[in-house]
């Protein structure tokens, strides 16, 4: 039973009088849906409109990889149907309840009777679709832009263009402002040329809201993407549209329809063609129209009358039509258009330069978008270094204007301070592609598990009082045999490091540094500016702080002085909270740490990635939520994450995304090696030092100097263990990297640098299985008495034999020589594959194959 009370809770009744409301009520139907009930299904008949009177219901819709998400939620007194109720379009959304929803359900009969016997209904219909425009959170059409037209050109609201012009400095910029303006004064037909995202809607649109005559009807139709004409299948995914169904669907949101002339709608609806009659109608990629469609069309622009689909008498209008089109100058603009209707788009034709052409244009367009983007996300930011200015010139931009502004409003998204870097222009990463991945969210348990807002931050609970108990012990505890030194080499390091193989960089997502630096400076309110310097040149700090270390581990001897241990832990947490006292929040994680350093090297070895459907990200994402508001402690968008060292796998991007386009993929080690289009110095020089590194440390052990101090007692006196633990080791280091570079060609070839860009990646699989081994050899040869020390700390030695709780590690010891034959042939296999790649001289590849061979069989005897 629907009351005078219930219908008043929604604005479109609430100024009624409550005799018009009794006079209402009788007409209207209340029904009630279950929880988890579809109310209405995207592609259905627009046929009636639903009033909420309790409960929760969501709009949701379907990205590119057929995921749900959610578009809004609705609550007691929304409304929502009333689009597709006056334009006659089918459902653009799914509509599901999410508890108990009680509806009031207004048909389209009972509403236009209602409309046209009391006017104030009519004038209350209209302020909801007036506010509905300006809505951000609105139940889009196909496009926002197209729901936001349909509507205004239906309410004659002017919806001016948010640029007024193209933006630059360019000569080619100041002529096509020029001609936009002169062809806003003609009624004139106009074919706009143009690559995808180079400005095509923009020019239309500008031709239209510069005649000055704003109140026209502006509408806009997709060619190959139509408003749908299917009922979205029941699973979620959308039905198949052939050639057939895209003409039915083309001609039906163009000419109209009658009543019952297509299966998807019962009633009449209205083409755009009878829309926008006095105003404009924006085709784009209109060389997708049928060619059935095509003639009809050529014939409206001849006699400016059309037919409805399904009806005899015929309509007239005047409407001006802007087409736009792919710019293919091998095939020309009548590529997929016939002659007649080619000729008739004609009348005025406006090609559009890509902006690769039109580079110097690029400074300017950047600063003049920091504006808008600032107000968007409550920013400050006032431009760009050298460095990002010139990442945005080096670049091709395939994507043109449309690539450039989602750069930089992702860049000021998460931007802290007032100039955006070049660490903030994500750039030049791989094309998104599931070739070879399986998207392990798909797995419902998996799915659960990495939405849950304790994952993976929640382990910050045991890793925090872990390292304080781990510092504190080796700190105050015995120096020798210590319990705590023992975990920290033989089980704390080399869970890091495996963790780098089935995980990334997952290890820094739950790393207690940054929670123990934040909250040593939890008052502090205002920090430095990080320097430039930093920034710049952060990755050789933190390299050279890992040599420096992973040296000092073996001259120290750390895997058994605790006190040694207990140091650098100190040290490393000493500098992550000075760091954070004077840079802020992950300034120590982003810039300088070692570990992390290291970790995040190795991350491109894992075998799974973080990333997102860039199509999805550049198509329906207008808000950046992923990286908004310090989202992403380092400010990495998803779609960048996978091509970049610096993912934590925090998860914050994959909770705060609306449009489920984050992914956490299975893939190969070596794929992301194989995609990667950016090679950089300092990550073919880390690769190099640490394969030195593990070289430097081992070698030595080999060596018989307590036999050499014996024959040379004078010159070894007191320098023995300088020479063995410190002297060598440098030594072999540095003729480790000289040799790789003089094999890339330094000095004799000008071309050495990209050589050795590109080979020094190739011995990350040796790295890393050197790297792990020294860990995991600590773990078998020392990892069997972490059970008994643990019960002879509890008192307990004399009740629980040692034997029975010592594990036998030994079988183990026959994985290190698979780890070190498996590292090596993936690093021989990249060598042949980057080689012929990128072609690289048959001195420099030969060169390497023997480095890596012996290195290889070197590391197979020191293991």
């Amino acid at each position: 039973m629907i009351t005078v009370e219930d219908i008043r809770k929604f604005t479109l009744f609430k100024d009624f009088p409550t005799e018009t409301l009794a006079a209402i009520i009788p007409r209207l139907i209340s029904n009630t849906f279950p929880a988890n009930t579809t109310i209405i299904y995207r592609g259905d008949p627009g046929h009636s409109m639903f009033m909420i009177l309790s409960g929760r219901a969501a709009a949701t819709s379907t990205n590119d990889e057929g995921v749900e998400y959610t578009l809004s939620t609705m609550t007691e007194g929304d409304i929502f149907g009333e689009i597709a109720l006056l334009t006659g379009q089918p459902r653009t959304a799914n509509v599901k309840a999410i508890t108990d929803v009680r509806v009031i359900e207004l048909s389209r009969d009972i509403f236009d009777e209602l409309r046209k016997r009391y006017q104030e209904l009519n004038s209350a219909f209209f302020r909801l679709l007036a506010q509905r425009l300006v809505k951000k959170d609105i139940i889009q059409q196909v496009k926002d832009v197209e729901s936001r037209d349909v509507i205004a050109s239906l309410l004659s609201v002017p919806r001016p263009s948010e640029v007024g012009q193209f933006l630059g400095n360019t000569k080619w910029v100041k002529d096509i402002n020029r001609t936009i303006a002169q062809l806003a004064n003609s009624d004139a037909n106009v074919l706009i040329l143009g690559e995808r995202g180079s400005g095509r809607f923009l020019a239309a649109r500008l031709i239209h809201y510069h005649n000055g005559h704003t109140a026209r009807p502006l509408l806009h139709l997709e060619c190959d993407n139509p408003p749908p004409v299917q009922r979205e299948a029941r699973e979620g995914r959308l039905a198949t549209r052939d050639e057939v169904h895209l003409e039915i669907a083309q001609e039906s949101a163009l000419f109209g329809h009658g009543p019952g002339v297509v299966s998807y709608a019962s009633g009449i609806r209205r083409g755009y063609l009878e829309i926008a009659d006095g105003g404009t109608l924006i085709l784009e990629n209109v060389e997708h129209l049928a060619p059935r469609i095509q003639r009809l069309l050529a014939h409206y622009l001849m006699e400016h009358r059309f037919t409805r689909k399904g009806e005899t008498d015929s309509l007239t209008s005047r409407v001006r039509i802007i087409a736009t089109t792919g710019d293919d100058r091998n095939r020309g603009p009548e590529a997929g258009l016939i002659p007649e209707f080619l000729t008739l788009l004609s009348s005025a034709v406006v090609r559009l330069k890509p902006l690769r052409d039109r580079k110097k244009d690029i400074p300017f367009i950047a600063e003049s978008l920091l504006g808008g983007f600032n107000r968007k996300f409550n920013k400050n930011v006032t431009g760009f270094s050298n460095d990002a200015l010139n990442a945005l010139v080096d670049h091709d931009w395939p994507l043109n204007v449309d690539e450039l502004h989602q750069v930089i409003e992702r860049a000021v998204a998460i931007t802290d301070g007032k100039q955006i870097t070049d660490r903030q222009i994500f750039v030049n990463f791989p094309a998104f592609s599931t070739t070879g991945k399986i998207n392990l969210l798909r797995l419902p348990f998996l799915d659960t598990l990495v939405h849950h807002r304790f994952v993976p931050s929640g382990l910050q609970f045991l890793t925090v009082p872990f390292m304080i108990g781990i510092i504190l012990y080796t700190l105050l505890g015995p120096e020798k045999n210590n319990l705590a030194n023992l975990v920290v080499w033989s089980v704390w390091w080399p869970f890091i490091i495996f963790s780098i193989a089935v995980s990334a960089r997952s290890w820094c997502g739950y790393c207690p540094l940054p929670v123990i630096a934040n909250g040593i400076n939890s008052n502090r309110t205002k920090f430095l500016a990080i320097p430039a310097f930093l920034i710049r040149h952060g990755i050789w700090i933190g390299i050279a702080g890992f040599v420096v270390i992973f040296m000092m581990e073996h001259a120290s001897h750390m895997f058994t002085e605790a006190r040694a241990t207990s140091g650098l832990l100190l040290t490393i947490l000493g500098g992550a909270v000075i760091t954070t006292s004077l840079f802020g929040r992950r300034s120590w994680c982003k810039h300088i740490c070692p570990l992390g350093k290291v970790v995040g090297h190795f991350a491109a070895l894992s075998l799974v990635e973080l990333g997102s459907n860039s199509n999805v990200c550049s198509s329906q994402c207008t808000t950046q939520d992923c990286v908004k508001d310090k989202n992403c402690p380092m400010g990495i968008h998803p779609s960048a994450a996978k091509a970049t060292k610096d993912c934590v796998l925090c998860l914050s991007c994959l909770k705060n995304c609306t449009h489920k386009s984050v992914r956490i993929d299975a893939r190969l080690p070596w794929q992301e090696m194989m995609a990667r289009e950016r090679w950089e110095v300092p990550g073919a020089m880390f690769t190099i030092l640490i394969v030195g590194s593990v070289l430097a440390v081992k070698l030595p052990s080999l060596i018989p100097l307590d036999r050499y101090a014996t024959e040379y007692p004078v010159f070894f006196q007191g320098a023995g263990t300088f020479i063995r633990d410190a002297a060598l080791p440098c030594l072999i280091l540095t003729l480790f990297t000289a040799l790789a570079l003089v094999a890339s060609g330094f000095p004799r070839d000008n071309g050495w640098r990209e050589h050795f860009v590109h080979v020094g990646h190739v011995y990350l699989f040796l790295a890393f299985a050197g790297f792990l081994n020294i860990y995991f050899h600590e773990f078998v040869y020392n990892g069997h008495n972490l059970l008994p020390w643990l019960i002879d700390m509890a008192g307990l030695g004399g009740v629980i034999p040692a034997e029975r709780v010592t594990p036998n590690l030994g079988t183990l010891k026959a994985l290190i020589p698979l780890i070190t034959l498996s590292g090596a042939i993936l690093s021989l296999f990249m060598l042949k594959s980057i080689a012929a790649k990128y072609s690289l001289p048959k001195i420099i590849y030969r060169g390497h194959l023997v480095i890596l061979s012996l290195t290889s069989l070197i590391f197979l005897f020191v293991f």
